[in-house]
């Protein structure tokens, strides 16, 4: 097995674990604590999650395309530790802005409980931020595996002192506490392992600090306006209902996690690659990770979509059923994420373009969120998401062809992808059949599951949508990842 492969499966498999335990997690205070309760909780990393992109500036990201260009590792480890110190002081800012402006913050979600739990969530991006500048330098160094035992030991710290806190109290200051104490040992690993890249005297190079903000902050332009693009109808929902209301949308208005994992495993094995090597290597690498994409994201989009409400009553309670329907609208998201856009113009040093594709993005999502939200409500704010989604991606396509000057159909195999989508739509109608006439129940509606599984891996097999290579490269990686685990 290539080593490209691997490592995206080594990524993928930590990926997956570190899903299912915050699958777990997210179930466990869904049962234990009040709608309002969780919609709180889930406000604080809202917050978290869409401000600490700004903060950052892009610089986690640019170590993936940096730290393989430079000449040698005393050039490396200087770059580690000036980022490193700019990220620690970022951080700081962010912290003293929560404590700032918490008062505010809580005003304007119509939660008053929020101004208290943010004097203790303030310290979260203070840890945080060295975790996620920790992961990309890993990954900019092409050791993977690091940054999977990092992520390993990240979710489990999660998973004992979150869920723990929750069984033990069902009190929600004392479950905050339980995540800024697992955000500190996070912290404190990642502190002590980049230790390691300290530089021989510490100097300011000003050339290098405007090669970097140059390359790194139209990414975090780009990047907060994204963010703010995928969660802006999340705040604007915060803003117009209360925060049980809130939970319930939260729950349901998410992309289907294990798609994200995989596209982002791929493009933080991909870029190091595309940025150092010979870029007519390019289409051929991007295509064949957008075909093996296809064979997971469009038979889970068909199978999340069948059982998307029984699915969700079963796994959170009949209190978010309604969350099924704000969950079926982000699934239309799932065919464009079978690539990432944006890669091909950070490999060629062209951020600016994702930029100001992401501004387009948070500007048209705005008015659109308003405008349906007023129509529909809480499903038109996830209506326009998807569809303003869907406008970035085609404009993506059109840039790549005109500015990069790429052929689409070297990157994008058209004829595979249809035949995928044709393939699926075949599967799903079966699937769908045998339910229908088991009037829903849950014996007829596992074997239309089994029924769909076995007629896409067989029709997959003969049609050429499944290749053997794609089943040898699966088996290879499990293998793999086995053994590594065992040392």
């Amino acid at each position: 097995m290539s080593e490209l492969p691997k490592q995206a499966g080594i990524l993928s498999a930590t990926e997956f674990f570190r899903l299912a335990v915050k699958a777990v997690v997210g179930i466990s205070l869904a049962r234990l604590l009040t709608p309002a309760e969780l919609g709180s909780y889930r406000q604080l990393f809202l917050i978290y999650t869409t401000f600490s992109t700004l903060l950052l500036l892009g610089i986690p990201q640019s170590m993936l395309y940096f730290l393989p260009k430079a000449e040698n590792p005393e050039k490396q480890n200087a770059l580690i530790s000036r980022c490193l110190n700019i990220i620690s002081m970022l951080g700081l800012v962010f912290a003293l802005c929560l404590l700032i402006f918490r008062g505010v913050i809580a005003t304007l979600f119509h939660n008053p409980a929020l101004g208290k739990l943010l004097i203790i969530y303030a310290l979260y991006p203070a840890f945080l931020f060295v975790t996620q500048f920790f992961s990309s330098v890993m990954l900019g160094l092409k050791q993977p595996l690091k940054a999977a035992t990092f992520t390993i030991f990240s979710v489990t710290a999660d998973f004992i002192l979150i869920v723990g806190s929750a069984l033990l109290t069902r009190n929600l200051n004392i479950i905050v506490c339980g995540v800024i104490i697992s955000a500190f040992l996070q912290w404190l690993y990642a502190r002590i392992s980049l230790s390691q890249f300290r530089a021989k005297g510490t100097y300011f190079d000003l050339s290098s600090f405007k090669a970097l903000m140059s390359y790194s902050l139209p990414l975090g332009l780009s990047s907060i306006i994204g963010m703010l693009s995928v969660q802006l109808d999340k705040l604007m929902i915060a803003g117009f209902f209360t925060p049980e209301k809130y939970a319930v949308f939260s729950i349901g208005a998410t992309e289907f996690p294990v798609v994200g994992i995989l596209s982002n495993s791929i493009t933080s094995v991909l870029l190091p690659h595309l940025s150092s090597s010979d870029p007519e290597k390019m289409g051929v690498l991007y295509s064949g990770a957008v075909r093996k994409n296809t064979i997971l994201v469009f038979p889970l989009m068909a199978l999340c979509y069948i059982f998307a409400e029984p699915a969700i009553t079963l796994i959170y309670g009949k209190l978010y059923t309604e969350s099924a329907i704000y969950f079926k609208i982000y699934l239309f998201l799932l065919p464009l994420r079978i690539a990432t856009y944006g890669i091909l113009f950070q490999a060629f040093g062209k951020t600016r373009v994702v930029m100001y594709n992401s501004l387009f993005l948070l500007i048209s999502n705005a008015i659109l969120n308003y405008l349906l939200i007023i129509k529909f409500g809480m499903k038109g704010a996830a209506m326009a998401t998807v569809i303003v989604t869907w406008l970035s991606v085609i404009i993506y396509l059109i840039l790549i062809a005109k500015v990069l000057k790429l052929n689409l159909r070297a990157f994008f195999p058209l004829g595979k992808i249809a035949k995928n989508a044709i393939l699926t739509i075949i599967c799903a109608f079966f699937c769908m059949l045998i339910i229908k006439l088991g009037k829903s129940t849950i014996p007829f509606m596992l074997a239309g599951g089994v029924v769909f599984m076995i007629a896409y891996l067989f029709l997959g097999k003969k049609t050429g949508v499944i290749l053997d290579y794609d089943i040898q490269l699966l088996k290879g990686i499990f293998t793999d990842t086995f053994n590594r685990l065992k040392k």
